[in-house]
């Protein structure tokens, strides 16, 4: 009995190893092989008491138009792959009902859909809304994010890699700096 109970201890500590270990192995696959886009946000900014200081980011780009009658509703899954524009911004391309030949899609549900006339505009969920912080620099992110946000002058957007229908987010980008570098520049002590 002793030895049964060592080995589902075994196996339980094994588990808790395994598991985090798959999260993290999958997550370093898709920013290895997947397709960079850069997604141009939006602002909003709250704090989550349980996960710690984030800067929630909304994306102009979150949509598609169909003039077919293909059938859509909220919660249903869909296939979505993308293109870039001229600027260089991920645009939706195409949404499919079923997994696509394609490697480079993103899989996630429709929040809503509106009908108008001959056109059916299906906007879906982005699941990499959220870049987390250290707390320390949270507060500088926050205000260089939002100042960032309110000049049209200045181009904010998410850098994204795509891959096997599961998105990564690797940095959220201002005028062609990472946030990051930005916050450590202006936590420099001046000498």
């Amino acid at each position: 009995m002793k030895k049964f109970i060592f080995i589902l201890f075994g196996v339980m500590c094994l588990a808790q190893w395994i598991v985090p270990g798959k999260m993290i192995y999958d997550s370093e696959r898709i920013l290895e092989e997947g397709t960079v886009y850069k997604f141009k946000t939006a602002p909003i900014d709250p704090s989550d008491p349980f996960r710690g200081k984030y800067i929630t980011l909304n994306f102009e780009q979150n949509f598609i138009t169909f003039t077919d009658s293909l059938e859509w509703s909220t919660g249903q899954e869909i296939f979505v792959t993308f293109t870039g524009d001229s600027a260089g911004y991920a645009v939706p391309e195409r949404a499919f009902h079923e997994q696509p030949q394609s490697k480079t899609y993103l899989r996630t549900n429709v929040e809503y859909v509106n009908y108008y006339g001959d056109n059916y505009k299906v906007q879906f969920r982005l699941p990499f809304d959220r870049l987390y912080l250290e707390e320390s620099k949270a507060s500088e992110a926050e205000k260089v994010y939002w100042q960032a946000q309110q000049d049209s002058a200045q181009a904010t957007y998410a850098l994204v890699s795509i891959g096997d229908g599961q998105a990564v987010l690797k940095d959220v980008i201002i005028n062609d700096k990472p946030i990051h570098d930005i916050i450590n520049e202006l936590n420099k002590d001046p000498e």
